[in-house]
């Protein structure tokens, strides 16, 4: 009983304190202000949408403002709720009468989190006034914020070579390293694609070009994935001058690739066959490589046949 009694006349010095304080500063009566402690809180957004891929997008600032039209100074405790969504912010502030305070709350979100919607709410509550506790007396304010979480997937290669060089006629062959960050689970085929050097974008594949490697696939899981892809390709063997361009490595999301300058590429050359050359009666010979004939076989060979000429021809002379 002694507590309670003590309790009452507590708030009976307060609310006549309060009364008297309002009645010397000339202020309006009640129903223009209210006499017993509170604040109003007001930030500067209600939601916000967070895409992964955008810079410094996981980090939001939002501005929020306390409002005292009290005539006295007040104590106000400030708390932040989210189950998942970290946050920082100042945990009281001190708001003058007939003034007002502002603050920034800090938002950092986890690339993490899977896409959906997030609550945070934000409560302000008076504690004190004019160093009295209040807490008993005032009501908590709240403001509440959804924070939308997009989708996002982001990849990279790597080559481990600058260039690839090959002869017309043979299988270009190399590995690409592919790794991606993503907040949802999911499975991408990784595939190749062929750009000329000064092409502003991918093009339908000269004949002779054909990817025959088996199907990638790099599998996302718990916010990462990598695979080393092998990748073969068949170039043409008729070419009769040097082709220039570049091998891109992109997922299944890309359906045609940019240019080399613009993608992260791997130097692709085709270089046409060094043919074996004699110079002969007549003309020149050409030597098949797909037959295994050298020069030297060929000069043989020749030489040989030459020299049979020579002896059938004087052989025919010394009989007449």
């Amino acid at each position: 009983m002694g507590n309670s009694n003590d309790m009452k006349w507590r708030v009976g010095v307060i609310v006549l304190f309060l009364l008297n304080t309002q009645m010397v500063l000339f202020i309006p009566s009640a129903s223009a202000q209210q006499i017993l402690p509170g604040i109003e809180l007001e930030c500067s957004t209600s939601s916000i949408v967070v895409q992964f891929d955008e810079v410094d997008s996981n980090n939001q600032i939002i501005e929020c403002i306390l409002t005292n039209d009290r005539p006295y100074v007040e104590e106000v405790a400030l708390e932040y709720i989210s189950e998942y969504i970290d946050t920082s912010g100042p945990g009281s502030l001190t708001v003058e009468g007939n003034s007002d305070a502002s603050f920034q709350v800090i938002i950092d979100v986890d690339n993490s989190l899977i896409p959906q919607i997030y609550e945070l709410n934000i409560t302000a509550e008076v504690i004190s006034a004019i160093g009295i506790p209040m807490g008993f007396l005032t009501e908590v304010e709240e403001w509440s914020i959804e924070i939308e979480i997009m989708e996002y997937t982001t990849c990279n290669v790597n080559y481990g070579i600058n260039s690839l060089n090959v002869e017309g006629g043979e299988n270009a062959l190399f590995t690409a390293s592919y790794n991606c960050e993503s907040n949802l689970d999911r499975e991408l085929v990784v595939e190749l694609h062929l750009v000329g050097k000064n092409a502003n974008a991918e093009s339908t594949w000269a004949s002779g070009f054909n990817v025959i490697s088996e199907k990638c696939t790099i599998l996302i899981s718990e916010g990462s994935g990598f695979e080393n892809c092998e990748f073969e390709l068949t170039t043409p063997s008729n070419i009769d001058e040097k082709y220039e361009g570049c091998l891109i490595v992109l997922d299944e999301r890309t359906m045609i690739a940019g240019s080399c300058q613009n993608e992260d590429s791997l130097e692709f050359i085709v270089n046409p066959k060094e043919n074996g050359i004699i110079n002969g009666v007549g003309g020149n010979i050409s030597v098949l490589d797909d037959y295994n004939i050298s020069e030297k076989q060929v000069m043989y060979f020749g030489g040989s046949f030459l020299l049979l000429i020579i002896l059938f021809a004087a052989f025919f002379r010394y009989r007449r």
